[in-house]
């Protein structure tokens, strides 16, 4: 019973941790924006300096549901089964035993 309370509140310190984190950084990409357009408004016209702007997360969105993709479509290949005990010597197959159950407890992880 304790165990399950301990996992909620460190699940709870969590979010709430990743919730502030992801709210500063939205405030300061809002900054980081503004001071964007200040500093090229006065270098390139206001249009371009909104289609720099806009190109510049455009780009970082791509790159990001490129990531997403990969990564979704990386965990749903299979893990492949260590060799039989007559394939190959047993320093081999201990390695291969070991390769699995680390991959195995990666996914878990995630």
């Amino acid at each position: 019973m304790f165990g399950i309370r301990k996992k909620a509140a460190k699940t709870a310190k969590r979010a709430g941790l990743l919730t502030g984190g992801l709210l500063l950084c939205t405030v300061g990409a809002g900054f980081l924006t503004l001071a964007g357009w200040l500093a090229l408004v006065p270098i390139v016209s206001m249009q371009m300096t909104a289609t720099i702007i806009a190109a510049i997360y455009l780009g970082i969105g791509l790159i990001m549901i490129g990531i997403g993709v990969r990564s979704e479509t990386a965990a749903d290949q299979p893990v492949h089964q260590p060799q039989a005990a007559a394939d190959g010597p047993p320093i081999l197959q201990a390695f291969m035993y070991g390769l699995q159950a680390g991959a195995q407890s990666d996914q878990t992880r995630h």
